[in-house]
């Protein structure tokens, strides 16, 4: 798992200096909460926080900065069928 900061727009993701497309570039971050205060620090207004996982049908996207935090993607649920 990592976890990365990705413009919306580009799809491109932090480096450490400026945006990348290569995913193996990205600069991870310890935590989510440690994502979030980088991105507030340095006045990202318009990126999501990416936990990236093996699989990418997994990873969980968010939004910082003015969009609605209800937008949240999530994996989609597992449904448990009724056993009877």
């Amino acid at each position: 798992m990592r976890i990365l900061i990705q413009d919306p727009n580009e799809r491109s993701y932090f480096d450490g200096t400026g945006w990348t497309t290569a995913l193996e570039e990205a600069k991870a971050f310890e935590s989510v909460a440690q994502a979030e205060t980088f991105c507030r620090s340095q006045n990202v207004t318009n990126a999501f926080i990416v936990v990236k996982f093996n699989d990418p049908s997994q990873d969980i996207r968010y939004p910082i900065g003015k969009q609605d935090a209800l937008l949240v993607s999530r994996p989609p649920t597992t449904r448990i069928k009724s056993l009877t």
